[in-house]
């Protein structure tokens, strides 16, 4: 790791990105909870969050930016997700689930974030807030995804093999 790697760690080892992930996913999944899905209502849900938070710790922007693009998309990200999770429709998995595979698509799609960085981020939520058997299904969901955009980015032709595995540009 870069010395300057090690500068944007915290002591708790998290990077700000990864906290501020944590806290899209606080968003998404009190909207979920509270049925404020709609886009005006996450985005007010929002706009609370980023002065106030159930972590004490208000949402940044790019936490925000992961929100925003999944109210702005909504619709769409629940189709790419249910495309990619094969027999689980949305409404038949757990929230926390729901929720992880929403925010993380939407950063995948919509954000533009590199599949390597997105997913173990991920991943690591889905470990920390659901079940060990969640980790796999959320891990293979979100590949899935991505595999998706690369192929809707490359105009529906195949891919070669360093295509499919490199993902899309490094943010």
């Amino acid at each position: 790791m870069d010395e300057q790697s090690k500068r944007r760690r915290r002591k708790d080892g998290f990077t700000a990105r990864t906290k501020q992930r944590n806290r899209a996913l606080d968003v998404v999944f009190e909207a979920d909870e509270r049925g404020l899905l709609g886009q005006g209502d996450l985005l007010a849900l929002l706009g609370e969050r980023r002065v106030v938070s159930t972590s004490q710790s208000p949402i940044r922007d790019f936490g925000a930016s992961i929100v925003e693009a999944y109210a702005e998309n909504a619709d769409d990200i629940d189709t790419i997700v249910e495309a990619a999770s094969e027999d689980w429709a949305m409404s038949r998995m757990n929230a926390v689930d729901r929720s992880i595979l929403r925010a993380a698509a939407a950063e995948l799609v919509y954000v533009g974030t590199d599949r390597f960085h997105v997913i173990p981020e991920w991943a690591s939520l889905a470990r920390e807030y659901s079940t060990e058997r969640s980790v796999g299904f959320v891990m293979g969901v979100l590949n899935r995804v991505a595999d998706i955009r690369a192929r809707e980015l490359a105009g529906g032709r195949e891919l070669s093999e360093s295509e499919e595995a490199g993902g899309q540009e490094a943010n």
